[in-house]
């Protein structure tokens, strides 16, 4: 995993997600997991088992300021967090067309929009 570009300033989580074992700087991991690791360096990342290994790395620059969030909704103060949530009440945010706030369609339904009551689904390859 190399270096990111933006060094000690980017936060960087790895998630190991899938298999037997996984050498992250030479350490054994034997089971699922996240590891904080230091963004300024190549972080040396070894399958050690048998299995596919699947991780997901997750990095970013902090944003400097307060952070609110309850639910879904994330904001920088609790005042936010409450307008959201009264938007929400009022608009469902530009409206819900189903019958219920989870909604769940059968699988071989495949995937669509709607959007202006039209139904489209994306095009085959």
């Amino acid at each position: 995993l190399r270096a990111a570009s933006g060094g000690v300033e980017t936060n960087r989580s790895l998630y190991y997600v899938e298999g037997a074992s996984l050498d992250v700087c030479g350490e054994k991991l034997s089971r699922k997991c996240v590891v904080d690791v230091d963004a300024s360096q190549d972080i040396p990342l070894r399958n050690s088992g048998s299995d596919e290994v699947i991780c997901l790395v997750l990095q970013g620059k902090p944003i400097n300021e307060p952070v609110a969030q309850h639910g879904p909704f994330v904001m920088n103060t609790q005042k936010e967090i409450m307008q959201a949530f009264e938007d929400y009440r009022a608009t469902e945010f530009g409206g819900w067309p189903w019958p219920e706030d989870a909604m769940v369609f059968p699988r071989e339904e495949g995937r669509f929009a709607l959007i202006d009551g039209v139904k489209s689904t994306p095009s085959s390859k």
